[in-house]
């Protein structure tokens, strides 16, 4: 059976379990080639004081063009963090040099109803037409009211309304998966539409926030639907691999700041485990 291949454009942190440190060890351990194109360098996540980002926007282009030039072959184009609206316009050439390859954006802009500090107005206009462009989105709840145009803050209030915004971001037949609503106390939902058809699934909220939890998230959902999975699936595998990690984070006792303690967990979900 051939693995499936994926271009991911993510930031890459030297220390924590975020981006593409999360990426190519999730995406890897369920079966899918991981070909990670860092989109900037970053020592440890921002939650930690004086981190500073290296932007690599002329590295990942120089790459990108060169990749063209190797008959190179992807199953899916997945786009994260992005320094700046040249790399998504890089992403949008990526799409165009790949047109064969789902196209899979993480519009990675904020949560908990703020901007990331690096996001600016440009780039949260170039992130939506990346969405735009997109067959697959999986914002979180920031994210997604920024998609649709509404304040970083606003929340849907209930599920009802949380079914409206699924299918606003799906318009034009596009899939979405929207992370971190929250509508009862110790709970996280996660909702998903896809051609018409929407769902909820509803999990623990274990511990405190965790940077790069929805790269783990985003990055199992996309090896279960590259194996040919249904999107409600899924969404609620990748949702309780997540609040797996969170649990043996808790566990473990690990600082927050150093993101979801995944390794013992994949360890067990590895598709090569039963090898």
């Amino acid at each position: 059976m051939r693995v499936p291949r994926l271009l991911a454009i993510h930031d890459l942190c030297v220390f924590g379990r975020c981006s593409l440190s999360a990426a190519v060890s999730v995406l890897s351990a369920r079966g899918v080639q991981c070909c990670p194109l860092p989109s900037a360098l970053f020592p440890a996540p921002t939650n930690y004081p004086g981190v500073t980002m290296t932007d690599l926007s002329e590295y990942a282009a120089g790459n990108l063009e060169q990749l063209k030039t190797l008959d190179t072959r992807f199953d899916a184009i997945y786009s994260g963090y992005l320094a700046n609206t040249a790399q998504a316009a890089l992403v949008g050439r990526a799409h165009d040099a790949y047109p064969d390859a789902l196209r899979v954006v993480d519009p990675a802009m904020g949560d908990n109803g703020r901007l990331y500090r690096t996001i600016d107005k440009p780039l949260t206009e170039a992130m939506k037409t990346l969405a735009d462009g997109a067959n697959l989105i999986t914002p979180n709840v920031t994210e997604a009211a920024l998609l649709l145009g509404k304040p970083a803050g606003s929340a849907p209030a209930d599920e009802g309304e949380l079914e409206q915004w699924l299918r606003a971001l799906s318009g034009g037949g596009r899939s979405v998966v929207l992370t971190g609503a929250s509508f009862r106390e110790g709970e996280i939902a996660v909702g998903w539409a896809e051609r018409g058809a929407a769902g909820l699934f509803r999990h623990p909220r274990t511990g405190a926030g965790y940077p790069g939890a929805g790269d783990l998230f985003a990055s199992y959902l996309l090896a279960e639907v590259l194996h040919g999975a249904a999107l409600g699936a899924a969404a609620e595998a990748a949702a309780r691999f997540t609040g797996e990690c969170a649990a043996e984070t808790v566990r473990r006792g690990t600082d927050p700041r150093e993101g979801l303690l995944f390794e013992a967990v994949l360890k067990k979900t590895s598709v090569y485990s039963r090898d």
